[in-house]
């Protein structure tokens, strides 16, 4: 079935299709495929409708309800919906009206997504975990992960040198507290050890008024550390000065703990070795690519981090080989579109 000329709107993450929601999936995908597309008009009738997590749940269900032929497809990448109410949670759709980014106020936030995933024609997630979960509100779920090339511009060709073991972690500067749930193994190993983070300079948050430095977070992070500011063109080049990357998540992080591997696939395709801690995505990865990189405890962390740093080069070479055959046989440029494909074509069976 083709495509190319259906008229499919699209509610992206940012206006400009620059953020890494957006460009590393429906916006990748549309453009291989050479779809027409453009900025979901409220008011306009579409063939599809492409909706992305954040976007103004009261109005598009309004809009669903009149114009039912309407294809409309949601992605819940991220699991807000299996958080344990929190206070956090309970603001959120307060938060949301008050900064007009929703028209209706909704005093529970997930019932609303909730209530959009059950009106959605097809509905994208990004893990089993939360597939699992929303099959009892959607029969159409699918499950992407991101397409990461078109975002590296380099590879890592060398193996670790002499000195202290280079430590990357990379990701968005709200995910940054991640790094204090090990931050006793930085303090144990300063001395062989030092820490690279990539990130945005400060955490951002709905008011301003709350936003926090990057730099006061990292601070409590007892090892040498050097920070540098997320950029599109120079990130994948960092990472490939690195020895290794890190990807701790704490348990109690049910938002966090239920992510997909996107990261750990993105680290693997800049070419870098990776200890993450056990998530379900993570556990289910390594362990299909045969690789012993989870760690829960701090004592975890430090053995495999010393491990590493004992290991000779063949050994070293083997973990970033088999992380290549995982990436052939799981995460091919033709196996995304595929998924993609398969996606809308569930439109119209």
């Amino acid at each position: 079935m083709n495509f190319k000329g259906y008229k499919i709107g699209f509610w992206p993450y940012a206006p400009g299709l620059d953020k890494a929601g957006d460009r590393r999936r429906f916006v990748f995908y549309a453009r291989e495929k050479n779809l027409n597309f453009e900025i979901a008009r409220k008011e306009k009738p579409y063939d599809i409708i492409y909706l992305s997590m954040g976007c103004n749940i009261s109005d598009w269900l309004k809009y669903k309800k009149k114009f039912p032929e309407t294809k409309l497809v949601f992605e819940v990448i991220d699991s807000y919906f299996l958080q344990r109410p929190s206070l956090i949670t309970k603001l959120k759709g307060l938060v949301r009206f008050v900064t007009r980014k929703e028209s209706k106020l909704y005093l529970n936030y997930q019932s609303a997504i909730l209530n959009l995933i059950k009106a959605a024609d097809a509905v994208v997630c990004s893990s089993t975990t939360q597939q699992d979960f929303l099959f009892k509100y959607n029969k159409n779920v699918h499950i992407s992960l991101d397409y990461f090339l078109d975002d590296i511009s380099h590879t890592k060709k060398t193996l670790p040198g002499s000195g202290k073991l280079k430590l990357v972690w990379e990701g968005q500067a709200f995910t940054v507290h991640n790094l204090l749930k090990i931050k006793d193994v930085f303090k144990r190993l300063a001395d062989k050890v030092e820490l690279h983070v990539i990130t945005d300079p400060v955490v951002v948050f709905p008011f301003k008024i709350f936003n926090k430095k990057t730099s006061s977070i990292l601070s409590q992070i007892e090892c040498d550390q050097y920070f540098y500011e997320w950029r599109k063109d120079t990130f994948s080049k960092i990472i490939t000065e690195a020895d290794l990357a890190i990807i701790p998540i704490g348990a109690n992080d049910e938002l966090h703990w239920n992510k997909p591997e996107n990261k750990l696939l993105l680290f693997w395709q800049i070419g870098i070795p990776v200890l993450t801690s056990p998530t379900p995505a993570y556990s289910k990865a390594l362990k299909s690519a045969g690789l012993p990189c989870l760690c829960d405890e701090v004592n975890d962390w430090i053995d495999k981090i010393e491990d590493y740093i004992k290991m000779n080069d063949a050994q070293r070479i083997e973990w970033v080989e088999k992380a290549n055959v995982y990436l052939a046989n799981t995460h091919t440029k033709e196996m995304i579109l595929q998924n993609w494909d398969k996606i809308f074509l569930s439109l119209y069976k």
